[in-house]
């Protein structure tokens, strides 16, 4: 198996404030692609609207961990929202999926692990953080990341055990509650 991306870049509203608030659909996507269940962005997007996500096109909603732990099972995966680190990691070692929400920014992101979208995004604006949703999963002995503002189709990138805890910590760090809400999804 490898992690393909499937992006949230074409899911942009057009209109208004063109949100990047579907982080949730396309991560969800990259895991079930990534167990073996082929889902586009836009599957993913319809089951989180079934699992009660409301997504306007000049808003930025954004998706609960509760509606993409639905989603999945609407989409066919066994998913649930989780928090104990431990659990999830082991779990992700023996073949499982995680999105992991994070506190994007630069601090957080190191640079290997940036989309262009990123690159760009913090350009413009290097002190702004932003809530995001990533997938995480283990191949070849190593985490593998992708983040959903990276092209449709890449392969994720292999991320360092320190990376993947920064990005963990990421919440707590910008003064969220902790621990971060994991979804754990795996193939029924």
């Amino acid at each position: 198996m490898s992690l393909i991306v499937r992006s949230q870049l074409g899911l942009a509203e057009r209109l208004g404030v063109k949100a990047m608030d579907d982080c949730g659909p396309a991560s969800l996507a990259t895991c079930a692609t990534f167990l073996g269940l082929p889902t586009t962005t836009k599957q993913a997007h319809a089951a989180c609207a079934q699992a009660g996500r409301v997504d306007t096109p000049t808003g930025a909603e954004g998706t609960s961990a509760k509606e993409l732990a639905k989603a999945g099972q609407i989409l066919g995966v066994h998913s649930r929202v989780a928090y104990d680190w431990s659990e999830v990691s082991n779990q992700v070692k023996g073949g499982a999926a995680m999105i992991l929400n994070i506190q994007a920014s630069q601090k957080v992101v190191p640079e290997g692990l940036r989309s262009k979208w990123q690159r760009d995004f913090w350009k413009k604006r290097p002190t702004e953080t932003y809530g995001h949703y990533v997938v995480l999963v283990w191949e070849n002995d190593g985490w593998v990341y992708a983040c959903p503002t990276m092209q449709e189709g890449k392969t994720g990138r292999v991320a360092t055990a320190a990376e993947v805890k920064t990005l963990r910590d990421s919440k707590g760090e910008a003064g969220f509650p902790t621990p971060p809400a994991m979804i754990l999804i795996h193939r029924k």
